[in-house]
This record gives structure tokens, sequence and C-alpha cells, in this order.
């Protein structure tokens, strides 16, 4: 009988100090805020590589691509949430460049498009 009723106790103490509350955790669709290590492949002037950062600013975006300590700045970045698009145009040595990468969590992949050709954009994001 002792044994029953010392179960019984434990049961109940336990029961007390466990939490009836229950935590979700909604997972957050992802966005293209944050740091991305990028490569731009078979220019003509060779291959680039470095770090985008993307930023939320109110309802918009910014964005920068950096390499070697030089910033280039985007004119326009564009997120598009249901088809988790990203686009933007920049200006390299006074060409227009316009971008265009689908995402998928921790990877973009899409283009560089400048005077009709168009350059391989990959991007991982930084951890």
């Amino acid at each position: 009988m002792r044994k029953i009723f010392l179960f019984f106790m434990a049961t109940i103490l336990l029961a007390a100090c466990s939490s009836t509350q229950k935590t979700t955790t909604a997972k957050k669709a992802p966005t293209p805020e944050g740091q991305w290590e990028y490569s731009i492949t078979d220019t003509p002037e060779g291959n680039f590589s470095g770090i985008m950062t993307v930023s939320k600013n109110g309802e918009n975006y910014t964005a920068s691509l950096n390499a070697n300590g030089n910033d280039l700045p985007f004119e326009s970045f564009n997120w598009n949430e249901g088809e988790k698009k990203a686009t933007g145009e920049l200006y390299y040595s006074g060409t227009s460049v316009q971008f265009q990468a689908a995402m998928n969590e921790d990877q973009m992949e899409g283009g560089l498009a400048a005077m009709g050709m168009v350059f391989p954009f990959k991007a991982m994001r930084k951890k």
C-alpha cells in the first residue's frame, strides 16, 4: 500500500511540475535578408565572388554586392514572397545590369543580364 501511495504522490508531483502551456514554433518563411556568399561566372572580365548583403527597410529591401572591399549597391531590389524570387537592378561601369534569382531556404540561383548577355549567379546564405 505504501508503494502505491509513493507512486501516486510522485506522479502528482511530476504532473504539477510539468508545463501545460503548449509552445508552438511557427516556422517563418525564409526571406532574402542577410548575408550571402555569391559567385558570378563567365563574365568578359572573369569570375567574381564576394558577399551580397540584403536588408529590409520598412516594406522595401536594399541590397549591395561587395567584392574586395568595393560595394556595388542595387538601385532597386524586390522580393516576391509567393514565387520566392528576387529581382533588381544595379549599375556596373555605367551599364544597367538586371538581377534575378530564385531562392530556397539558404540558396539563391539565377543570373545577371547586361548588354544581351546573362551571367550565372549563385549564392549561399552565410552562417
